[in-house]
């Protein structure tokens, strides 16, 4: 039997990177995996460091790659699910309280779904706004704390919560874009969350695991504990720096500098071949230049394993959750594609690394240009807005239910819970304006 897909139930992910704009489209098959029909690609030329900072140059960049994806699979593209990431990117810790005196009932999912909607209306900063709220752990009767509060019993639930804010400024320019685009934004969702979806097992997810995803502009964390995102943060520091560094010590073009990163350039000194020397031409003219692979290796050292690998480093230790990362790191986005980024880091933060390939529900059919770790936010935003059409259907017509999905290895197993990636907020707001039609 052949899959049926139409416009209706096509899903788009949009992913507005620093160097490239990505649109992906697909859909879910009757054998619970995830088909791409359709993909585009462009240079994004109006975002530095993840923030979009010229609308004309970046709604060029999306129209072109979603023409692409168009017309790959000839379906029209109305909505899409974008990221959001950038140094603007805030992160903080709230508590909330749940007060239930006289209830000799076990603690339900409801409950713990309304005090997470609650923190939705926390008071953040001036000009900033809630993105995500991530639960951490729940403290019942101030004596006992666990992860899980559902079925406990307790007359006050006090919950630990990470709030992600994010500028309204930066994201009422996502936004326009959308919008001088001609396309509907579904939702917005902070990327390492979306790339986390394409990449990383539940099994791993379950024994803990840090996400690192380096991507042109900047380098985005995130942290699963049994299952659950319980802590992110976004570095302002990405490939580009690097290359950047490269032009600016060899005095050449970064678009030179970036073909001499990914021809020859590693990230371990001790790699490199002190007696191989590239010869750089010049333009007009000029004489060419030689210098040593170890002198760029260097160069591309002292950005990786001083500047970005130590700050990841340093905000997993900060995040009081380094001693339960058994599943290790995962290294993806573009900037994984370094040579030996995954030993510098396994030696640098003494835990097991791999690099992580976007292929966690997906097809095996999906095209090989999409089967790499820069493309990991874009199939990762995809997988999001399927799972939450998915859910949200379910959640407004058969209450009760769970999804029942096939994993990769054709046994099935239930879906996220909704509540995971802050969907409870999209289906309380959907709700609500559905009553504010009827009255």
């Amino acid at each position: 039997m052949e899959n049926v897909y139409n416009n209706d139930n096509m899903i788009v992910g949009l992913d507005i990177g620093t160097t490239k704009i990505a649109t992906v489209i697909g859909y879910r098959n009757e054998n619970g995996q995830i088909d791409i029909i359709g993909y585009g690609k462009s240079e994004s030329t109006g975002v530095e460091f993840g923030e979009i900072r010229n609308i004309n140059k970046t709604v060029t960049g999306i129209t072109l790659s979603t023409s692409m994806a168009s017309q790959r699979s000839n379906q029209e593209i109305k909505s899409v699910y974008v990221g959001i990431a950038g140094h603007h990117i805030k992160t903080s810790r709230y508590n909330h309280h749940l007060f239930r005196q006289g209830k000799k009932t076990p603690i339900t999912s409801e409950e713990i779904e309304n005090l997470k909607n609650e923190v939705f209306r926390a008071t953040v900063p001036p000009g900033e706004e809630i993105i995500d709220v991530i639960p951490q752990k729940y403290l019942i009767d101030k004596e006992r704390v666990t992860f899980e509060p559902v079925g406990e019993l307790g007359n006050e639930v006090i919950g630990t919560y990470q709030l992600i804010t994010g500028k309204i400024s930066e994201i009422d320019r996502i936004k326009m874009c959308g919008t001088e685009s001609g396309i509907h934004l579904n939702d917005i969702i902070l990327e390492p969350i979306a790339s986390g979806m394409a990449c990383l097992t539940e099994e791993e997810k379950r024994h803990g695991v840090a996400l690192v995803d380096i991507g042109g502009g900047t380098s985005d964390l995130i942290i699963f504990v049994d299952g659950n995102p319980v802590y992110t943060k976004v570095i302002a520091m990405g490939g580009n720096v690097i290359t950047r560094d490269i032009a600016q010590v060899c005095k050449i073009s970064e678009d030179v500098a970036e073909k001499l990163k990914i021809s020859y350039g590693t990230c371990i000194v001790e790699k490199s071949h002190s007696n191989n020397l590239i010869t750089i031409p010049k333009p007009h003219g000029q004489e060419p230049i030689q210098i040593n692979e170890n002198y760029l290796a260097q160069i591309i050292n002292s950005r990786v394993q001083g500047e970005i690998l130590s700050a990841i480093q340093k905000e997993i230790d900060n995040s009081g959750y380094k001693d339960r990362l058994f599943a290790g790191l995962v290294l993806t986005g573009g900037g994984s594609n370094l040579r030996h980024i995954k030993e510098l880091c396994q030696y640098m933060l003494q835990m097991p690394t791999r690099i992580g390939i976007p292929d966690n529900g997906f097809a095996h059919s999906i095209p090989t240009e999409l089967k790499q770790p820069a493309f990991s936010t874009a199939l990762g935003l995809l997988k999001y807005g399927i799972e939450t059409e998915e859910n949200l259907h379910l959640t407004t017509s058969e209450r009760g239910t769970t999804p029942i999905v096939n994993n990769d290895s054709g046994s099935d197993q239930k879906a996220d819970s909704p509540s995971r990636w802050g969907l409870f907020k999209k289906v309380h707001d959907y709700l609500k304006e559905m009553l504010e039609n009827v009255s």
